[in-house]
């Protein structure tokens, strides 16, 4: 991360002349340390391997970089500079990584990353199951990426932090401008324990051409992504070719074949990824490793009929008959309560609709 504001500056007006694209400000980013050493070079032209582009950055370019970090300042915000330790390593490594990265949060981007993402206009069946996985892989130590959005995107931030666990917001606007703005509650806390993310200049407004860049940081930032509920034609599917283009593994939660609204997820497992039913499909295929102190820790604080199923439960198999007899719950609300331990990786599931406690 640049150090200084002499460093900030000198990056962020050079991302602002007309000329220098992304890929040759990587460049420079790569050759030149500290960063503003490349305004000194006395061949100006070589800097762009003999193309050439307008000019060094000047005042105006100056005024706008001094501007915006006395906004990253005051926020508290930091800018991440391709090739910096401090980058998301995952990200570095995608055809196209964005130069420079507003972060706001503590969020250091180590460990496990796994997209959840899926329509705004989602069924209960696809806002209960985001949370379910989220909250389930959360608990494991896994950080989920998303994109703050409606939908099942919101719903994978909100399960994320309701178990205490590590999530990353990728904005199609500034990192200090909270969007949507119904989603604004989650954003501050998103900032207090995790990190909000944009390659968008801080006070940018969402435009129609920010979301589908913003996409490819989400995938990029991810072992895998995890598709819910994925119309035929679902803009969710633009995160997708990002994931296959960025080698990345992809999930794809079924759904009814009804009625229409998974017919995108259907058609991604026909088309080889991978089925996901739950959370240990996902850490499975991604061969990630739980830490031995997080493998039976609760995704959430119990509900009371989860924690009555979940106290007859032992290393020795129940049919299901037997969990519905002892514990005088209705069959639903059983079969509810199990799903949920389950996806919390505090239950398996065994041949013949049987359960136990996992070893």
């Amino acid at each position: 991360m640049p150090d200084t504001r002499e460093e900030i500056v000198a990056l962020l007006a050079l991302s602002q002349v007309e000329g220098i694209n992304h890929q040759l400000l990587r460049r420079i980013l790569c050759r030149f340390s500290p960063v503003q050493t490349a305004l000194e070079v006395p061949d100006w032209n070589e800097l762009s391997g003999g193309r050439g582009f307008c000019r060094r950055p000047g005042r105006a370019e100056f005024a706008w970089a001094e501007e915006q970090w006395l906004r990253l300042s005051a926020a508290a915000g930091r800018c991440l500079a391709y090739g910096d330790a401090q980058y998301p390593q995952l990200l570095s490594h995608i055809s196209s990584p964005p130069p420079v990265l507003f972060a706001l949060g503590p969020d250091d981007f180590s460990g496990p990353t796994v997209a959840i993402v899926g329509p705004r206009n989602a069924s209960e069946y696809g806002l209960h199951l985001a949370a379910e996985l989220a909250r389930g892989l959360a608990a494991k130590g896994v950080c989920i990426v998303s994109s703050l959005a409606l939908g099942i995107d919101g719903a994978a931030h909100a399960a994320a932090l309701e178990a205490g666990g590590r999530t990353i917001a990728v904005l199609g606007s500034g990192a200090d401008v909270p969007y949507p703005r119904a989603h604004t509650g989650y954003y501050h806390q998103i900032c207090e324990r995790g990190a909000i993310v944009s390659e968008f200049a801080w006070g940018a407004q969402p435009g129609r051409g920010s979301f589908p860049r913003r996409n490819r940081i989400i995938s990029g930032m991810s072992l895998g992504v995890v598709v819910v509920e994925a119309p035929q034609k679902s803009g969710v599917l633009i995160t997708v070719a990002y994931a296959v283009d960025q080698d990345r593994e992809v999930f794809a939660v079924p759904g009814d074949v009804r009625s229409g609204r998974s017919a995108g997820c259907h058609r991604l497992i026909k088309d080889g990824a991978k089925l996901v039913e739950g959370v240990e499909d996902i850490l499975e295929e991604l061969t990630i490793e739980i830490p031995p102190d997080l493998r039976s820790v609760p995704a959430r604080p119990l509900a009371p009929e989860d924690e009555r199923i979940y106290a007859l439960l032992s290393r020795e198999p129940r049919h299901i008959d037997e969990l519905s007899q002892d514990s005088t719950l209705p069959t639903q609300i059983l079969l509810d309560a199990l799903l949920r331990l389950e996806l919390d990786g505090l239950v398996d599931q065994v041949a013949g609709k049987r359960f136990l406690r996992p070893a």
